[in-house]
């Protein structure tokens, strides 16, 4: 299917992997075409996000800061791993935490690497936080407790296969939806951010 963008949107082109791709687009952001852009969204072609709240969720963060913010998941934490966020929820960053990132020289090791851990060794060694939000999800609405996902209003979800993702986005991350969550929700848990 082919898509007309409007001007205003740019395509990467893509590389050989995830690491390499997310490095181009890291890259591109602090290049100077996107000068008054104070975030930076990475998701999944298979990613569904509600931008009006995740923008109602960044207004509570200061742009100027460098702020690594997602699903948090770690690696090895118990032997001195990291925390990194996941890719399929979608990864968040203002410019401070893309600037300091690239000016610290950390890179893939491959271009097929994993971009969300490569992400997380290098916030890591440069001491910067990655901060959780339960709000980004990597999975599918039905691979949560429904209990879980009843107390909030979601930002994104992942993966597409055995749903319909139009239904899902309907019910989950359209505006109103906090109030149309499938049953048996209670729909009328606390909706704040």
């Amino acid at each position: 299917m082919l898509m007309d963008f409007p001007p205003s949107v740019d395509i990467v082109s893509p590389l050989a992997g995830h690491c390499g791709k997310t490095f181009a687009i890291l890259n591109r952001f602090v290049s100077g075409d996107m000068p008054k852009t104070k975030w930076l969204i990475i998701v999944d072609d298979d990613t569904l996000i509600s931008l009006p709240r995740l923008r109602a969720l960044l207004g509570c963060y200061d742009a100027s800061e460098a702020v690594c913010l997602g699903e948090r998941y770690g690696y090895g934490l118990s032997q001195g791993g990291y925390s990194y966020i996941t890719g399929g929820g979608g990864m968040v960053f203002s410019r401070e935490a893309v600037v300091q990132l690239l000016q610290s020289g950390c890179k893939c090791y491959s271009d097929d690497a994993p971009d969300d851990m490569v992400l997380g060794m290098c916030f890591n060694a440069l001491g910067l936080a990655v901060t959780h939000s339960p709000l980004f999800h990597q999975a599918r609405p039905e691979d949560y407790a429904r209990d879980y996902l009843s107390h909030q209003v979601p930002i994104s979800f992942h993966k597409h296969w055995n749903i319909d993702p139009v239904a899902v986005f309907n019910s989950w991350l359209r505006e109103g939806s906090e109030t149309t969550v499938p049953d048996p929700l209670n729909k009328t848990t606390k909706t704040e951010l």
